[in-house]
């Protein structure tokens, strides 16, 4: 649960802290950040980023409007406002993003909002391909590539207008692009007085479409598109127009109770953040948004958060967060992943759920999943990794199996080109025993690779778009074979065994994993393990994350995350009224290639010893 409060400062984060949210967001303007191409203002938004998180306060950063120094577009505008303006390229946002996100993360913030609400001119005058062009893919690479633990989340549309096709033809080019859906809706409660032919109520936009003639709903929309991760409302509020209008504070009040309420019945929506802290000002007719804030000054600037009357609906926030913890950001129950108790409301108990690490975490929400970075580059797959000399690898940290896992020692690493993944596999062994058919390469020393392109992570078992590959070194020959899932088997595969040291490579075309897009931005659920065979069969794995040995079990993947090179060198909410004050605008060689494989297999057969293949 969080605010929007722009740019924040000490009365802001006190007033955050009071009402127990967990969160704020805040607008990184670019226009105000990097006035100048290269010169970088963060003093602009650090004092206020770095109160919130010393509160405690998660901080979510919208990176968003285009400085005057950067080409444009040519085309007739009206104003002499630039923050819309579509640029030529994508070089200036990029350098931006990577400069912004770099910065960002050392204090603290992880997650970054790509645009705000681009579905309205007056927050981006380009249409919704360029958008997807210029801002969502190439900027989701760009958080990628220098934060592998940070989230990106978007596109923020305003649910105004077409706003369904809008998402429609996102989610159909750039999904991808975004870790977190986020969207900003403003539709009212019949409590307060809403009815059919007023438009859109709020539950009619965000699942129930009112009629069938009428534009589809946001859940709609997502599951023709098979999105199935989190959804945060990350601009909502109900806007008392005349100041201090009882039956309208009360009707604030209300909205946000209802907003909270619906929330906590839906697993999928994770995040609200009400817009906004405070109005305008103490008396400023002249703001056209003026009124949605929680509080209202009560004097000029300075202020402190003395300096701030709590209305109605900030003590109903504040009420409900302190009935329903779960909501806020205070500590989390003593041994959550303890307690028999499915705390975070995603159907999985104590160590069932992908969020505890151990039976004393306190916290049994899930954190952002593990991710391997690939970068640009083609590889020559045979064996020797001479490619791989600055790659950014990932251990398998886990081990499952008899007694400890000894000497083993296993590190992967990415790469991608123009349909086509490559992988890297160094494996640090005293041994290596697999005398297997390729069916049972997983039996020895081998490795086991799973992908899930459609990111959907489900629980049981692999489904339809899932992937599984086993490779391994067979007296001298390396080997692969498809345990699960449906492509093309023209992969590439080598291996070499040097002293203790076994290194594979693969060339993965998208055919292999059933034709998914191998581009910029792309993601995809994945894991690998790597099987220890000390002769006499395997006697465990060690493994990135849980999903394949154990069980076959997408739930618990990481992602794989292909990056760009990097640059050379209704009520339709404030949304609907940019440029106002308050508003967002403003060497023993064993290595033979290979290019083998077999049938599929079903998962998990010959998966027995405790384990699945």
């Amino acid at each position: 649960m969080g605010l929007n409060v722009h740019v924040p400062g000490a009365d802001f984060v006190a007033l955050a802290e009071e009402a127990g949210v967990g969160w704020i967001r805040v607008d990184a303007n670019w226009f105000q950040l990097e006035p100048e191409r290269g010169r970088y203002r963060w003093e602009v938004l650090d004092p206020g980023v770095r109160a919130a998180r010393e509160a405690g306060l998660e901080v979510y950063v919208t990176l968003a409007y285009t400085p005057e120094w950067v080409p444009k577009v040519a085309r007739p505008r009206d104003d002499d406002y630039t923050g819309n303006d579509e640029p030529v390229g994508s070089d200036e946002w990029v350098t931006f993003v990577e400069a912004a996100v770099r910065h960002y993360r050392e204090l603290g913030v992880t997650h970054f909002g790509l645009w705000n609400e681009p579905n309205l001119d007056g927050f981006w005058d380009g249409d919704i391909d360029a958008y997807v062009d210029k801002i969502a893919l190439p900027g989701a690479a760009a958080v990628r590539r220098v934060c592998a633990e940070c989230r990106t989340l978007g596109p923020d549309l305003a649910h105004v207008g077409e706003v369904d096709e809008a998402l429609d033809r996102i989610l159909a080019r750039a999904a991808s692009a975004f870790d977190i859906l986020a969207h900003h809706l403003y539709g009212g409660w019949e409590e307060n007085g809403h009815r059919v032919f007023d438009g859109d109520s709020f539950l009619n936009a965000l699942e129930d479409r009112r009629f069938a003639f009428t534009r589809a709903s946001l859940r709609e929309v997502l599951d023709r598109h098979g999105w199935t991760g989190e959804v945060w409302i990350t601009e909502t509020g109900y806007r008392v127009r005349t100041i201090g209008h009882e039956t309208e504070r009360a009707k604030q009040a209300t909205y946000v109770r209802r907003v909270l309420e619906e929330q906590l019945e839906r697993d999928w929506w994770t995040n609200s953040f009400f817009y906004e802290i405070t109005d305008c000002g103490v008396d400023q007719p002249e703001c056209g948004i003026d009124g949605y804030g929680l509080t209202r000054p009560t004097r000029g600037y300075p202020r402190t958060a003395d300096d701030y009357e709590r209305k109605p609906a900030f003590e109903t926030l504040r009420g409900f967060v302190a009935d329903h913890p779960e909501l806020g950001g205070g500590a989390p129950m003593t041994a959550a992943c303890a307690n028999g108790r499915d705390d975070d409301g995603d159907g999985r108990v104590d160590l069932e759920d992908r969020g505890c690490v151990g039976a004393v975490d306190g916290d049994e929400a899930d954190g952002p999943r593990r991710r391997v970075m690939a970068s640009p580059g083609a590889v020559r797959v045979d064996g020797r990794h001479d490619e791989w000399a600055e790659a950014v690898w990932v251990d398998a940290t886990g081990w499952r199996g008899e007694g400890d896992r000894g000497e083993l020692r296993a590190r992967l690493a990415a790469a991608w080109e123009s349909g086509v993944v490559y992988l890297a596999v160094e494996v640090v062994d005293d041994a290596h025993v697999n005398g297997q058919p390729d069916a049972m390469l997983w039996a020895s020393d081998s490795v086991q690779l799973a992908f899930d392109p459609g990111r959907d992570f489900g629980e049981a078992g692999y489904d339809g778009d899932d992937h599984e590959l086993d490779v391994a070194l067979v007296e001298g020959v390396a080997r692969a074979f498809r345990q699960h899932g449906s492509g093309d088997d023209g992969w590439t595969v080598a291996a070499t065994r040097e002293g203790d040291r076994t290194r594979y490579e693969m060339a993965l075309p998208a055919a292999v994993l059933g034709g998914s897009g191998v581009s910029a931005g792309a993601a995809f659920g994945f894991s690998w393990l790597v099987n220890d065979d000390d002769g006499e069969g395997r006697r465990g794995w060690a493994e990135w994350t849980p999903g394949i040995g154990g069980e076959k079990a997408p739930y618990w993947f990481g992602e794989l995350v292909l990056t760009s090179a990097p640059p050379a060198g209704e009520d339709a909410g404030p949304g609907a009224e940019p440029g106002l004050d308050g508003g967002a605008a403003p060497g023993g060689d064993a290595g033979v290639g290979a290019e083998d494989g077999g049938g599929a297999s079903a998962p998990g057969d010959g998966s027995g010893g405790g384990g699945c293949a």
